[in-house]
This record gives C-alpha cells, sequence and structure tokens, in this order.
C-alpha cells in the first residue's frame, strides 16, 4: 500500500508492488519483512506521498479559510471548504447516527469491530477506512461513509455472537438453531429500524425547480454547446446538463482561484463584471490549449509555455501589474480585451438569493495580503409583519414607513432608496422607487412577488446580481437581456 501510493510513474509503482508481492508470497523471506516494511515507508515519504495526503487533510480537516499559492504572486484565495454544508462540524449524535443508524448501534457497532479484529486480525486492515470515517467529526458528513461497511461488519458479528450465546443456553439443539435465527433477525430488524425511519424522511428537493429547467432547456435552443453560462458553481453541474453549454466552474471545479472571477461577476458593477466574463472565459480557453501543448513536454524545455497557476495572476502580469487590487482597479477604465471566441450567457436565479452573501465572501478579499473585508450589509425577510405605520421584518428589525427608518434593536438608521417590485399582468417588470435620503448606504426592496424585503447596502445594492435580476437594470452597452423569466433570468454579454 506504502509503494502503491509513491509519488512517481504509476508504470514503476505496479511494477514494484507486482514485484514486492511475488516477494512476500515467498515464507524465506518473512524475516526480512520489517526491513522491507521501513525501505517501503521511507520510498513512500521520500517521493513525496505524505504532501498528497496532508494537502487532502489541510484542505478538508483543518480547513483554512484563506489558500496561499506557492508561485508567481503569491495571491490569496478564499477556501470553498468554509462554505460546504457537508464539509462542516457535525455534532457527535448527528455522526453516530449516519454511520450506523442510531448511537446505541453505533457504539455496538465499534464493539462487535474490536471483537472482530481480535478473532481475525486481517480486518486490521479496514482501520484506514474507519479512521477516515471519524474524521467527519470535524472534516464533515462527507467522511462518514467510509466507516459505514467496517461498522455494519462489526455490528454483524457482535449480532452473530451475541445471537449464538443466548441459543446455546436453551436445552434442545433443535431450539437452539431456531432461537439463533430468531434472535439474529429481531437484533437485525432493530438495527435497521432507525436506518429506515431516517430514509423514509430524508426528502432532498431537486437542484431546480421544474420552471427553472425549462429556462435552461430554452436557453439550450438559444446557445452554442461551445458558449460559457456564467453562474455559481452549485447551478454548473445542470447547465452543463440541461443546456448542454459549458461553465467556468461545477462540483468539482470550485477552487477560491476559479471562484474569485465568478463572485466577482456576480457583485461586481457591470462594466467590471463584463470585462471580468469575457477576460476569465478567454484565459480558461487559452489555458485548456497551453496545457495540451504542455503535456508532452517537460517543464525545462524550450517550447514548454508558462502559465501562472491563477487566471487573475496571469491576467495582472499581462497586463503589466503586480498588484491583482490595480488590475482589478483597472477593470473600471478602458482596456483593451481578448478576442472574442465565443458567446458568454449569465444566468441568475432567484435562488443564488440565499447565497448572495457566501458568494461575495470569495472575491470580498485583498488577494495580495488574504485580508478579508468588512462584510457588505445584506438582509433578506420572507417572514414579516405589516403593523400598519410599521412592519416587522424579523431579528429585532423594524422599517418605519412614514419616517423611512430602519430600526435595528436600539439603532435608528434612515434609507436611501426604498423600491417596490413587481409584475404586471404582461409579465413585465415594473419599479417604484422612493428616494429617502441620499447620504444614507440603506436600500430597501420589497419583492412583491416574491413576497420578500431586502436590506441591502449601496455596494450590494451596484452589483449586477441585484441590477440585473432584481430590478432589470442593464447597461445596454454590454448585455443584452435573453430570457427574463421570475425566477431565472439570462443576459448575453455583448462585448
Amino acid at each position: 500500500m506504502l509503494v502503491a501510493m509513491m509519488m512517481v510513474d504509476g508504470y514503476i509503482r505496479a511494477a514494484l508492488v507486482a514485484g514486492l508481492f511475488l516477494l512476500i508470497r515467498d515464507e524465506k523471506y518473512d524475516k526480512y519483512i520489517y526491513a522491507i516494511s521501513a525501505a517501503s515507508l521511507l520510498a513512500f515519504l521520500s517521493t513525496g506521498g505524505i504532501q498528497l495526503i496532508w494537502g487532502k487533510l489541510e484542505a478538508y480537516v483543518f480547513k483554512s479559510s484563506i489558500k496561499e499559492t506557492v508561485e508567481g504572486l503569491n495571491l490569496h484565495f478564499f477556501t470553498v471548504m468554509q462554505t460546504i454544508r457537508e464539509a462542516g462540524q457535525i455534532p457527535f449524535e448527528m455522526f453516530a447516527n449516519r454511520i450506523s443508524g442510531h448511537t446505541i448501534t453505533f457504539i455496538a457497532s465499534i464493539i462487535g469491530y474490536v471483537w472482530l479484529t481480535f478473532k481475525h486480525r486481517v480486518m486490521l486492515l479496514a482501520l484506514p477506512m474507519v479512521g477516515l470515517g471519524f474524521l467527519a467529526l470535524s472534516g464533515g458528513l462527507r467522511f462518514t461513509v467510509y466507516a459505514v461497511p467496517v461498522m455494519a461488519l462489526g455490528l454483524g458479528y457482535l449480532i452473530f455472537k451475541v445471537s449464538l450465546f443466548l441459543s446455546s443456553s436453551l436445552e434442545s439443539n433443535k431450539d437452539s438453531l431456531k432461537s439463533k435465527y430468531i434472535f439474529m433477525t429481531l437484533f437485525t430488524l432493530a438495527a435497521l429500524y432507525p436506518n429506515i425511519q431516517h430514509v423514509i424522511a430524508y426528502k432532498v428537493p431537486t437542484v431546480f425547480t421544474k420552471q427553472e429547467v425549462e429556462v435552461l432547456d430554452k436557453l439550450k435552443t438559444i446557445a452554442d454547446r461551445e458558449d460559457y453560462v456564467i453562474s455559481w458553481w452549485d447551478y454548473g453541474y445542470p447547465l452543463r446538463y440541461y443546456s448542454d453549454v459549458k461553465t467556468l466552474g461545477d462540483g468539482g471545479k470550485h477552487s477560491g482561484s476559479v471562484n474569485f472571477p465568478i463572485s466577482f461577476i456576480l457583485n461586481a458593477p457591470q462594466e467590471s463584471a463584463a470585462k471580468m466574463a469575457r477576460l476569465d472565459v478567454e484565459y480558461t480557453e487559452k489555458r485548456f490549449t497551453i496545457n495540451e501543448i504542455n503535456k508532452e513536454l517537460d517543464k525545462n524545455d524550450s517550447n514548454y509555455i508558462k502559465w501562472a497557476s491563477s487566471n487573475i495572476e496571469q491576467m495582472t502580469t499581462d497586463y503589466g501589474y503586480q498588484d491583482s487590487n490595480d488590475f482589478l482597479s483597472a477593470l473600471e477604465s478602458e482596456m483593451k480585451l481578448p478576442q472574442k471566441s465565443r458567446d458568454i450567457y449569465l444566468f441568475l436565479p432567484n435562488r443564488m438569493m440565499n447565497i448572495l452573501p457566501t458568494v461575495k465572501l470569495f472575491s470580498n478579499i485583498d488577494l495580495m495580503t488574504g485580508t478579508q473585508w468588512k462584510q457588505p450589509f445584506f438582509f433578506q425577510s420572507r417572514r414579516f409583519q405589516d403593523k400598519g405605520e410599521t412592519i416587522l421584518l424579523g431579528k429585532g428589525v423594524k422599517l418605519h414607513k412614514q419616517k423611512g427608518l430602519l430600526q435595528m434593536g436600539n439603532k435608528t438608521i434612515s434609507i436611501n432608496k426604498f423600491i417596490v417590485t413587481q409584475y404586471d399582468g404582461s409579465g413585465k417588470l415594473q419599479k417604484k422607487i422612493q428616494k429617502i435620503d441620499n447620504n444614507s448606504q440603506i436600500n430597501v426592496i420589497f419583492m412583491k412577488n416574491y413576497n420578500q424585503f431586502l436590506l441591502i447596502d449601496d455596494s450590494i445594492y451596484d452589483s449586477t446580481f441585484i441590477q440585473m435580476f432584481v430590478l432589470e437594470n442593464y447597461d445596454k452597452s454590454l448585455f443584452e437581456p435573453v430570457i427574463l423569466d421570475p425566477l431565472a433570468k439570462v443576459y448575453k454579454l455583448k462585448i
């Protein structure tokens, strides 16, 4: 196993594993087993095998919120592990339930596994699986699955042994045989019961609703399969499946460096967002081409093309900057963009509203230092009560209608703009905008058809997502609407 995990060519590893297997089969080499094991461990460590494992532990268990690149500009990116629900810490009860169905059966499974291992030492080989499963306590639900089969074997062994002991106390051998199977059946059903309950109650909704899928089906007839659709990585796979398009991020490609440009596009003003969209798509395609060229070349080959570890770093240096913050600021001014090779679309679903603050985290960072900037103000309310002069928005937030004030606990804040959006009979979005205090940075939007309030500061209000999805305000020189469905809106990039 150690040799198989060495960081060397696969053919070399295969040959070494086969040689070791043939060697260890011969009993005359048993006296060298410790020396062979030590040599294998040394080979594993010296070839960098431990670095790969450490990298996984660092990402999944220690979960640093900021990941620094080790080459070039040493940029810092926000790591996705901080935002994935199944990678978060879980309580012991949930940990036990996900492995064995119940805390009692989990404890029984451990007892059974220890007993089984004591009687059959080959079960020691399952310890790595158990260890991975137990990492779930700090690494999240995604790890529990590794321990499930091993703990199931342990529970099965315990049930068998206990049933055998109970049945052996009966006088008749015939009754003993019957009772053994009766005991085994009863114990097994008792162990399965909480698991069956969990399955019945575990109703997971689909990623998209029927109406959202209809939007994607329509998009498929508009976009070419080589075109890109930009949206958050959560929706990457459904976009590719239903619309047959390319995406920048998906369930398997969502590192901090990949998520930064997408987050920037969704949260920046439209001019900067449009330029970043064109840049990131063209740089992504160029990276594919360069990777294909470099695949057969050694890094020291004169034909080998050097390319930064992230698109944003490559953009920064290509445009003559040494500070990515300066490059991002330059997006607000005139700049020459790469030649257009394909069309780009923005997919803006209403469901993204729920995770907008999380999406913002990935671009709300100083790439050069890793310092996270102050999180913008975002408050969403779907459960509110209209009390006449005031509206109770929940969590101690109250809106005073006549005065145009927000009360948050003991603090009172004036409102910049109060906006009501509503679709008319023809399905067109109508907006009523009331300007109250230009000096305030807080805006209130009541999305009547969605029955929800948004309380957002100016930075969120000016973002591409809010302007183009919520308000349907789009820069006609940069974007054109393609699909304007209340649940999901699609815009085409014009540059």
